[in-house]
């Protein structure tokens, strides 16, 4: 299973490769920071795709990743989820180089993506002489689906 560590790590790789500090994530002013003369790298989209992807394939909670990648609370990440696979989907150009970067990182790192995080936003209709014993069985992480 990955690990907090692992996803610590991982931010502070992708930080490096595009010569910023954790600190140049959380700044709130700059959407854009200079690397060299010549480029200019999208501190937004570095920060969508990192929290996506600690989303998807990490154990941690919403308000602990949105922390780590800079956002004051979780509603980015949460109100942002289907846009990034928009962005994902369709390779988006201003975003998918960023989360391909992500996902270079995490491959060196080693960090296990063959499990991803299952979102379910509507609840089952239980008729209640059926009983509730399949939903107490229910985990949080560990229904994640396999992608092959």
């Amino acid at each position: 299973m990955n690990t907090h560590e692992q996803a610590i790590r991982l931010i502070e790789m992708v930080c490096e490769e595009y010569g910023l500090t954790k600190k140049d994530l959380k700044n709130k002013r700059s959407k854009y920071t200079k690397k060299s003369q010549k480029r200019y790298v999208s501190i937004c989209a570095i920060r969508q795709a990192l929290s996506y992807f600690i989303f998807m394939h990490f154990p941690i909670r919403i308000a602990d990743i949105s922390k780590m990648v800079g956002y004051s609370d979780h509603s980015p990440l949460s109100s942002q989820r289907k846009k990034i696979e928009h962005y994902i989907k369709h390779k988006d150009y201003c975003f998918y180089p960023y989360y391909q970067k992500v996902k270079e990182y995490a491959y060196i790192l080693g960090v296990n993506t063959r499990y991803a995080r299952i979102v379910m936003q509507e609840i089952p209709f239980v008729r209640y002489e059926s009983g509730f014993d399949f939903l107490t069985k229910l985990k949080r992480y560990e229904n994640a689906k396999t992608i092959c």
